[in-house]
């Protein structure tokens, strides 16, 4: 008896590590100057084409980092359904556009990709614009001027209005 309650305590104890999708990373709340300039290297290193994303982490408290995020061309359009996106150009420029409906969307957990945007708004980014993106809205870079189109982005839990 005392075997069994003793396995019974063990197996209860591992449920909630099997329940998490991912472990946060560990807590980094700062990053510097030259910090970025490595990401930016790294993510230009790592890039595999136009039509993608690449992510690098900068800092982050439990599951929300702020991302470096680089571009050369379009990309998937998404949605957000339980986070308002806040972004920063730090290099070069784009053409987004926000609101409108998502096309062909897929939903995987909390957001959504689609392959175009209809109804949408276009706008011209450049650097130094900061873009807040509500929850629940689509958005698209559909296209990239200027050389590679490098963001810092910061994905904040919130419900779409």
């Amino acid at each position: 008896m005392k075997h069994f309650l003793f396995t019974a305590a063990l197996l209860c104890a591992a449920v909630p590590a099997f329940a998490q999708e991912r472990p946060p990373l560990p807590q980094k709340l700062f990053a510097s100057a030259a910090e970025v300039e490595q990401a930016i290297a790294k993510a230009r290193a790592d890039h595999k084409g136009d039509n993608t994303n690449t992510v690098e982490v900068l800092a982050n408290v439990g599951t929300y980092p702020v991302q470096l995020e680089y571009r050369t061309g379009a990309t998937a359009p998404s949605v957000h359904l339980a986070q308002a996106e806040l972004i920063y150009v730090v290099e070069g420029g784009c053409t987004m556009i926000m609101g409108g409906t998502l096309v062909g969307g897929r939903t995987n957990g909390n957001n959504m990709t689609g392959t175009s945007v209809t109804g949408g708004t276009p706008h011209q980014f450049a650097k130094g614009d900061y873009i807040l993106v509500p929850a629940g809205m689509p958005h698209w870079v559909s296209e990239v001027h200027g050389g590679p189109f490098i963001t810092t982005t910061l994905h904040m839990p919130m419900t779409a209005q």
